[in-house]
């Protein structure tokens, strides 16, 4: 596989859905510790990219078996449909980034915490049961739900107990506007790939809904988020400064209203991705103000 064709099937857009959990999860741990360990942030980080990759990896793989991916799909990796690089040369890449992700992950199961053992064989099984077996959950109306608790509670209570040695009741109530945009980020993928999605049997939530109640969905999740955030700040469940993410609203309607231009789906998927960035940058900015 060329440098050119790993990262085009790595799809970096959907990397941000990684960094922010990080991020979140670091400032968390810095708050509650006044310090963190390093090594072990930065190792998690590796390993958060490692499996998001090698997801993203297995996701066009099973696409590609499946008959879902053809050289007309919108927004694809497509290095397998397009000829670059062979379908089970991709699977090979996954699991070989999944095992380096484990081989990294045993350093902190050593050196920080037993308890990241779990956590990680639970995201690795993960990244296998949503794109790939009989019943996937990314063909399933409750794929969102699923990314939410995984790059949402999963890996920000991770990183916190990687990066600070424990975990605080503050990163569940942080969790939750980080997974939602998380979900928002799906719900684009999956209402631009929604006529798609339907002629080969797959129940997302916008096949179910349709175009315009999923288009609904997606704008409540986005102000769900910020929604969070504010009750959690009037429940001093979080510090005020976290309400430094409402700066990010004028960005969370311009988003929307890109998304509904006639054109505008092919790119929700970086667009929900910026979004889901910028909140989740000042979110850990907003922690850690005193």
């Amino acid at each position: 596989m060329t440098w050119k064709s790993f990262l085009k099937v790595s799809r970096p857009p959907t990397l941000a859905a990684t960094v922010v959990p990080m991020l979140v999860g670091g400032a968390l741990a810095w708050r509650s510790l006044h310090h963190m360990d390093w090594w072990a942030w930065l190792d998690i980080i590796a390993i958060g990219f490692l499996m998001q990759i090698g997801a993203n990896m297995l996701n066009e793989y099973y696409d590609y078996v499946k008959g879902l991916d053809t050289e007309e799909s919108l927004g694809i990796g497509g290095i397998i449909v397009s000829g670059q690089v062979p379908a089970p040369t991709v699977r090979r890449w996954a699991i070989g980034l999944y095992a380096a992700a484990l081989v990294l992950g045993l350093l902190l199961v050593i050196f920080r915490d037993p308890w990241l053992l779990l956590m990680g064989l639970l995201a690795i099984g993960a990244g296998f049961l949503y794109a790939g077996g009989p019943f996937p959950i990314s063909a399933t109306p409750f794929g969102e739900a699923f990314v939410f608790m995984i790059m949402g509670p999963l890996e920000i209570t991770a990183t916190e107990l990687a990066a600070g040695g424990q975990i605080t009741p503050m990163a569940w109530i942080a969790s939750v506007p980080v997974g939602f945009l998380v979900a928002g980020i799906l719900l684009g993928n999956n209402l631009r790939d929604r006529v798609k999605d339907g002629q080969f049997g797959r129940r997302t939530i916008p096949v179910v809904l349709g175009h315009q109640k999923g288009f609904a969905v997606i704008s409540a999740v986005v102000a769900a988020a910020f929604l969070a955030v504010i009750a959690a700040v009037l429940n001093h469940r979080m510090p005020w400064g976290s309400l430094v993410v409402l700066a990010a609203l004028p960005l969370a309607w311009t988003t929307l209203r890109q998304m509904q231009r006639p054109d505008g789906l092919k790119k929700a998927v970086p667009l929900m991705g910026r979004l889901h960035i910028i909140v989740g940058l000042l979110l850990a900015i907003g922690i850690l103000i005193p």
